[in-house]
């Protein structure tokens, strides 16, 4: 079953893959070498979360699981992972377990599973390494490369300071000159995250800074540009509002796009017919608590 914000992750681990792999094998002590993604299906109802082939001086395979919520029996889960994989690659197999916050902390994940026989006896022993990432600074998360950069902002470091630690996350963006279609997945991604750490009006708050990034780029001005001439008839006021509503639904189906699915012609159709901004902004609120974009457009 599809764990909560997968798309999300998914599609951030797909950006840059080699910086997952590379910085998690640096982790456990792998030998560093080219990384290849493999598939991730192991039985017919059991599909790990990402696995790396390691093609380094001793090549090996990485398998990193990622929760967001406490469960007991991850471990379990992750030992028959690891099994299944050296089945079918027959290499070491390192496991991460990687919690995004404090709330996925369960009490049997200690970082070793055993399996006890009738008598007490152990049968097997299992050893996986647990990453919880809001114990690493910023700067661990950043200096890891893009693809893992949005992680800085679920630290603790950073909970304490989000609007600073948003500007160094912009900030590491411009130093790699990152073109428009990675800073949009980067942004992205980074929003819908943030609602596994912080409540619904920090998250807006951090969205709005996000949109002021937005109006920096030329995709941007030109929606801007666009409702300017639009309204220039209704006065220079009416047509920047105009601007900042396509500039909310533009962001809003991006947003979307990594919360769900791209949406069907009909829900863009139904999105291009909303003129109120309040309700534009209520929209990307709510879209962290909706399961879909029929969900989304029904709860308003």
């Amino acid at each position: 079953m599809a764990k909560p914000f997968d798309a999300t992750l998914n599609a951030l681990i797909d950006l840059r893959p080699a910086d997952w792999a590379n910085g998690f094998a640096r982790l456990v002590g792998i030998p560093p070498g080219p990384s290849v993604s493999l598939d991730t299906d192991l039985a017919t109802t059991l599909q790990a979360d990402k696995l790396f082939r390691i093609d380094g001086e001793r090549p090996s395979l990485l398998h990193l699981e990622l929760e967001a919520n406490p469960r007991t029996g991850i471990p379990r889960e992750l030992m028959r992972y690891n099994t299944l994989v050296d089945h079918q690659h027959g290499l070491p197999v390192e496991t991460v377990l990687i919690l995004l916050r404090p709330k996925a902390q369960a009490s049997d994940q200690t970082g070793e599973y055993q399996r006890l026989g009738v008598n007490g006896n152990i049968i097997a022993e299992f050893r996986y390494r647990i990453e919880r990432v809001w114990e690493r600074p910023i700067d661990f998360w950043l200096q890891s490369g893009l693809g893992m950069a949005p992680l800085a902002l679920l630290t603790d470091e950073a909970s304490h300071q989000l609007e600073t630690a948003l500007d160094r996350f912009q900030i590491c963006m411009k130093e790699n000159n990152v073109d428009a279609t990675t800073t949009k997945t980067l942004l992205g991604s980074s929003f819908v995250l943030c609602g596994l750490r912080y409540n619904k009006t920090r998250v807006l708050e951090m969205f709005r800074s996000i949109s002021m990034l937005m109006e920096e780029s030329t995709t941007y001005q030109g929606i801007l540009e666009k409702g300017m001439e639009t309204g220039m008839a209704k006065g220079r006021t009416e047509g920047r509002t105009e601007g900042r509503t396509e500039g909310l639904i533009v962001a809003l189906v991006r947003l979307g796009t990594k919360r769900f699915d791209s949406p069907v012609p009909s829900v863009l159709t139904e999105l291009q017919r909303i003129t109120d901004n309040e309700r534009l902004e209520r929209l990307t609120e709510r879209i962290l608590e909706a399961v879909s974009w029929d969900d989304l457009l029904a709860s308003d």
